[in-house]
């Protein structure tokens, strides 16, 4: 590694290389570490079972598995390795969100730091290497950049992801200071996404791209290649490209923005496999369906159904008559249908036979999404009329899974072990316990030999 050149780097760029090339080093808090292992536990979870679905076993043969992914934490060319586990993690929508930045930001960086595990040997620097990478696009992104993304047709996981992923990569790598900003800078130019790829395979796929550029940034900074570091700087031509009214922009960082209030401690986790926006409208039909169990009726009673959301929430959640599995994960219909029907709204409820169900069918016909002014992405509302006459209603403030409503440790644990039974079997409860220890002194050692023997 060549010595750092900190006399070509000012403003952000210069705060962004000493952060991250300072990261090795760094003790994390220990509700940070906590924080990113909870990160890793969800990410590969939903990775495994998403390895399953056909967009990840298409990826797969692409990059040369024809018997699925390779192993997580195995030898593979590390950018391929991210392209299909990218994928894979976000083949289910099922992986956690930061709601501030409306990114999956482990999405793109867990998937870019296993592709690049296999000489590491320290699990304490892979937890580091993401903490940081998290920090790095969460700070520089700022509140507004990703929701204006959002509504002017981007998807936001494939913009602003790119900063997490290209950032854990640099530390992983040991960039110097240069080098680590000059990886970030050249992951913005490879910057791409669209938002309409939502309910499609382009969706996961534009994920797995990023994991995988996150990786070939940071290569070719290692290697000597270099980008202009002021698409860093708030309307440095980065974010004029995609906002270019100038009403968002990237933040202009100062000494105390990086390491200071971790943004991973603001991770939102799915309890439901589909769009987040979707999740408190899911929680309010489940209080609906409360109350109906409760009088002795079923969803066979209702006649008609209003879902109060957001209005950004029914533009993102477009589908009112989903026709695929994929599509039915960004139907608010859909899932509040699932909801009123006790139904759990986890990964075997997007199955074909279950989308095909005439009831599901029947209880969007008689919904209407109501987009409210004023209510929040994170609070809905379900009120039913049954045939008797009798109005139900529901309501959510705060959906669960959000860190003011957060899932419990045993509650991600069973999402894990539910998600992943299917394809480790009985070594899921070990594989979910070297997870959690992964910064032990042989922690990597030990996931590798156990997902060489299950993946």
């Amino acid at each position: 590694m060549r010595p750092s050149s900190l006399s070509g780097l000012n403003g952000n760029a210069l705060l962004i290389g000493q952060f991250l090339t300072t990261a090795k080093h760094r003790t994390l808090p220990s509700n940070v570490t906590e924080a990113a292992k909870r990160c890793l536990v969800d990410w590969t979870g939903v990775a495994i079972a998403g390895a399953r679905e056909p967009v990840a076993q298409a990826t797969a043969r692409y990059g040369g598995f024809d018997n699925g992914p390779p192993p997580l934490f195995g030898k593979a060319d590390p950018q391929t390795a991210a392209l299909v586990w990218g994928a894979a993690g976000h083949a289910l929508d099922f992986d956690d969100t930061h709601i501030p930045t409306d990114s999956h930001l482990s999405a793109t960086a867990w998937p870019t730091i296993i592709a690049l595990a296999s000489d590491v040997a320290d699990g304490t620097l892979l937890l580091r290497a993401f903490a940081s990478g998290y920090e790095v696009a969460a700070k520089l992104s700022g509140r507004r950049l990703g929701f204006s993304l959002q509504f002017r047709m981007f998807h936001p996981t494939s913009v602003i992801g790119r900063m997490a992923a290209a950032s854990a990569a640099a530390v992983l790598l040991e960039l110097n200071a240069e080098q680590c900003a000059h990886a970030l800078a050249m992951s913005l130019t490879q910057a791409s996404g669209l938002r309409s790829s939502m309910g499609g395979m382009g969706k996961p796929l534009q994920v797995g791209r990023v994991a995988m550029d996150g990786v070939i940034c940071a290569q070719l900074a290692r290697a000597g290649a270099e980008s202009t570091l002021s698409l860093m700087n708030p309307q440095g031509g980065f974010d004029l490209a995609f906002v270019q009214d100038g009403s968002a922009q990237l933040a202009r960082l100062h000494e105390s923005s990086l390491g200071i209030d971790w943004a991973v401690l603001r991770t939102s986790y799915k309890p439901y496999a589909c769009l987040h926006g979707i999740h408190p409208s899911i929680d309010a039909a489940r209080h609906v369906a409360a109350q109906m169990a409760s009088v002795g009726v079923t969803a066979l009673d209702i006649k008609k159904i209003w879902i109060y959301v957001a209005p950004g929430v029914k533009k993102v959640a477009q589908f009112t008559q989903p026709e695929t599995p994929l599509q039915a994960k960004f139907s608010v219909v859909y899932c509040v249908a699932l909801g009123l029907c006790g139904r759990a709204v986890g990964v075997d409820d997007f199955l074909p036979d279950v989308l095909a169900d005439p009831l599901m069918s029947k209880l969007g016909t008689l919904s209407e999404v109501c987009p409210e002014e004023g209510r929040k992405m994170l609070d809905s509302a379900v009120t039913i009329e049954l045939v008797n006459g009798e109005q139900l209603r529901g309501e959510t403030r705060m959906s669960k899974g959000h860190p003011g409503n957060p899932m419990n440790r045993e509650e991600i644990d069973n999402k894990f072990l539910d998600l992943t039974m299917p394809t480790l079997g009985p070594n899921a409860s070990s594989t979910l316990n070297g997870l959690w220890n992964i910064d032990a002194p042989d922690g990597v050692k030990r996931l590798q030999n156990l997902f060489r023997n299950c993946i």
